[in-house]
């Protein structure tokens, strides 16, 4: 099984070659927040389902044209996934779409400062972990920090389009369920090229326990997004959104605090890092970060540390984000190979 997913990985690699020397579209459409939204569900989009016959489009929302479209599109929702509501959709979202939350958690074993010991686990979920983070692993090179983010919020926004569009959920219950991955999208992403390499992976780890199928899904999912990426598809002709202002994701739910310099805040790159048992003065997570050529005497400058939490962080530099749990007393550098162990 792990041998059949490199070889896929090695595709979509081999896709995402061959797409960087396409031509690109000097001139994309600025889009709006909302349009980018739509955009987002490019791929699911696309699946019509019982009483949903058209394509849902990318300009606005889509409903049914008549409550007998609506019925057999809440029919097949609450047959397929039980969904009712807004209480029974959320609980489908998080049971069934959580792969990019669960990338994550691994990705701190890779890099050597792992969440928890697995030990801990009891033996059967121990080794459904250990299982889930084999077959996740040989997509680390490729995607890094992106993980399978883009294949989530492709699916749960538009499944929560599926929703509204039958009336089950309302317009204000849509934007405010779907508002933190459009934040997500922007902080992981930035392409739609790189969104949908993100995507491709997660249709293929989406899968894995119909291997059988594994092949045939990424082939249907890789021409999906040929056309959203080939001239004239939509993802070709309108550019990633960049908001007005930044717009912050909640990345990790601790709401611990570290100390940073004002030039990371200011020019929003992480070159150093380490971390030192915890302050007592504030909810200190012991984390330090520099740009790293800051001179000593910018540093020793009280005005130029600062107090953020470790999620402000992750939002301008997610690759932070899997060395939340390193030990105390390690150091990192970032080369060109991403973070490297300044002690060794």
């Amino acid at each position: 099984m792990v041998n059949e997913i490199k070889k896929l990985v090695y595709e979509i690699y081999q896709f995402q070659k061959e797409q960087e020397k396409s031509p690109v579209n000097e001139a994309p459409l600025k889009i709006n927040r909302e349009k980018f939204t739509f955009l987002l569900s490019g791929i699911s989009a696309c699946r019509k389902i019982p009483g949903i016959s058209l394509h849902m489009g990318y300009e606005k929302q889509y409903r049914c044209k008549e409550e007998r479209e609506a019925v057999l599109a809440r029919g097949y929702l609450k047959k397929q996934y039980h969904i009712e509501d807004r209480e029974s959709l959320e609980k489908v979202l998080m049971e069934k779409f959580s792969d990019g939350e669960r990338y994550g958690y691994f990705m701190t074993f890779w890099v050597g400062a792992p969440m928890f010991n697995p030990d801990s686990l009891e033996p059967e979920h121990r080794a459904w972990f250990l299982k889930c983070m084999e077959m996740a692993e040989p997509f680390y090179p490729l995607l890094r920090e992106k993980g399978f983010y883009a294949w989530n919020i492709n699916e749960k926004i538009g499944l929560c389009r599926k929703t509204l569009a039958c009336g089950l959920i309302s317009e204000g219950e849509f934007w405010e369920i779907v508002n933190p991955w459009v934040c997500q999208a922007q902080v992981f992403y930035h392409s739609w090229l790189e969104y949908a390499v993100s995507c491709l992976c997660g249709s293929v780890y989406f899968m894995r326990q119909q291997p059988d199928q594994l092949y045939d899904f990424l082939q249907l999912n890789k021409e999906l997004v040929r056309q959203l990426l080939e001239k004239g598809g939509v993802w070709w002709e309108n550019a990633w959104y960049q908001p007005g202002e930044r717009e912050w994701a909640e990345l990790i739910p601790s709401k611990a605090q570290c100390l940073v310099t004002k030039r990371v805040l200011d020019e929003g790159r992480i070159g150093f890092m380490y971390r030192e048992e915890p302050a007592e003065e504030f909810h200190d997570c012991g984390w330090r970060f520099f740009a790293g050529d800051e001179p000593e005497e910018y540093i020793t400058q009280q005005d130029h540390v600062m107090i953020c939490t470790y999620n402000e962080i992750a939002n301008i530099d997610p690759t932070v984000l899997a060395y939340f749990y390193a030990d105390y007393g390690r150091e990192f550098e970032k080369g060109e190979e991403g973070w490297q162990d300044a002690a060794s």
